[in-house]
């Protein structure tokens, strides 16, 4: 279902110990009474040199009752299959705890989540001079591809760059069918058309696939270089790991339409990137207008109907009766990068729930019931 519209008014279940203000570790630990679990103890995220700040939530101004009650529900098994939540507000990590075997270093995938990276390179791609523009037409870039598309239609020479980022390239969506296939690429151009580019929403994982190559030609760069040299490096993001996809001639194309494999760390990094407008530690890794343009709105998603930008999704919030607009990266499973600018907060979720409704939409009531009340 779409995210309901919790507010946090249950009785207050955590008792914070104020002998705790006595003793050295004050300012790093808050332990609390679960409602059903027994003590949680708040720490701050360890300060490490993968270029976070860290700091206390409680200095940040956010009330930790709430973030305790949920960590405490959490552990408690009241939620099932999360992995990692953590918190980035004002530009420092604040609250991060992980669940089962995953453990901070550890790789975790994205699933679909990671689109929002495939937009960012092509982005990065048009402001490095790559790519001139949103507008230009996907089917140049193939042209080993001519007389051999099925389900030939004339308006498949229209399908823009932006078309793909904003799912409204009129391609039918059909990811199982994509898999089994050895050219992901060419099943996406093979797809019949639903309606002329533009005019409707169809989701379709095939034509982000394809925009990773798009990106390759145009640069000459493979995905993992080019990543590296643009976003990955700028943001000291080392440990990653990419899925490949089928491809003609097996060319060991990275897949960029789902399943990056990255640290939580990382992806609150990438969500902090985009709040910052698209600025980390003082430099420009992507441009203002890439940040603005692809994180507004171009359609609207069949999903939930909310707003959908350049493979961001837009969502509206409420909390003590005000209206908190965030936009937000899905992928399957339960991970999330949610980014909320008027709050200067950043969200992060991962988790095991592959397949499984509502059980991957599990943060929504977190953010809502328990993250929103505490910030706000």
């Amino acid at each position: 279902m779409y995210p309901a519209k919790y507010i946090y008014h249950f009785t207050l279940l955590l008792l914070l110990l104020g002998s705790s203000a006595c003793t050295p570790s004050a300012q790093t630990r808050q332990t609390g009474i679960g409602p059903t679990s027994g003590q949680v103890t708040y720490q701050i995220p360890e300060q490490t040199k993968d270029g976070w700040r860290t700091a206390s939530a409680a200095d940040q101004g956010i009330d930790t009752v709430p973030l305790l009650d949920m960590l405490a529900r959490v552990r408690a098994g009241e939620y099932q299959g999360i992995t990692s939540i953590l918190l980035a507000h004002r530009g420092s990590l604040v609250f991060e705890e992980y669940f089962g075997d995953l453990e901070r270093d550890s790789l975790h995938t994205t699933r679909s989540a990671s689109k929002a990276i495939t937009s960012a390179l092509v982005g990065i791609a048009i402001d490095q001079g790559y790519i001139e523009s949103v507008h230009v037409p996907i089917l140049p870039y193939f042209p080993e591809y001519e007389g051999e598309i099925k389900n030939w239609d004339e308006r498949k020479r229209d399908i823009r760059i932006g078309h793909v980022l904003s799912m409204t390239s009129g391609v039918r969506g059909n990811e199982d069918a994509m898999y089994p296939t050895n050219d992901w690429i060419k099943f996406y151009l093979d797809q019949p058309l639903v309606a002329a580019p533009g005019e409707l929403f169809s989701y379709a994982t095939s034509g982000v696939v394809t925009l990773g190559n798009v990106i390759t030609r145009a640069s000459g760069l493979s995905i993992p270089a080019f990543t590296d040299r643009f976003l990955f490096g700028p943001l000291g993001i080392t440990k990653y790991r990419w899925p490949i996809t089928n491809s003609r001639g097996n060319q060991g194309l990275a897949m960029t339409g789902g399943g990056l494999n990255l640290r939580p760390r990382d992806m609150a990094k990438f969500g902090q990137l985009y709040l910052n407008g698209g600025v980390w530690e003082g430099r420009r890794v992507i441009s203002k207008e890439w940040i603005e343009t692809s994180t507004s709105k171009h359609a609207t998603s069949d999903l939930y109907g909310e707003d959908f930008g350049y493979l961001w999704r837009m969502i509206d919030r409420t909390v003590d009766g005000e209206s908190v607009r965030s936009f937000e990266a899905w992928g399957n499973g339960g991970q999330f990068i949610m980014v909320f600018p008027t709050l200067e907060l950043v969200a992060v979720f991962t988790g095991e729930n592959f397949g499984l409704f509502p059980e991957m939409e599990q943060p929504f009531g977190l953010i809502d019931r328990y993250i929103l009340p505490a910030i706000k």
